[in-house]
């Protein structure tokens, strides 16, 4: 099962752009190997991996919305009305434009 774990990995690693296949793919295989002493399945580690290349091709915040990704889960009241300012004047922006 490792090494179709391994498999995938390298697969994932190949969804990502050239200049972080390399990084990514032996970070992959170092959380693949080392699954089974964290009690962890390599399979799901892999399939993690795979799912984590599919969503970092696609996902590219900017903006507004990088900060607000960022701040999220924040339960710091200013953060999130710095994030609802933001992008309330981003939004008179656009229908001023």
């Amino acid at each position: 099962m490792t090494r179709f774990a391994l498999l995938v990995v390298t697969f994932a690693a190949a969804l990502l752009p050239r200049h972080l296949k390399h990084r990514y793919r032996e970070q992959w295989r170092a959380d693949v190997l080392g699954a089974a002493e964290a009690g962890l399945s390599p399979l799901g580690v892999a399939f993690g991996a795979l799912r984590i290349a599919n969503v970092r091709k696609a996902l590219l915040p900017i903006g507004v919305l990088a900060i607000g990704l960022r701040l999220r889960e924040s339960r710091r009241f200013s953060a999130v009305l710095a994030v609802m300012v933001l992008a309330n004047l981003g939004g008179m922006f656009l229908l001023v434009v």
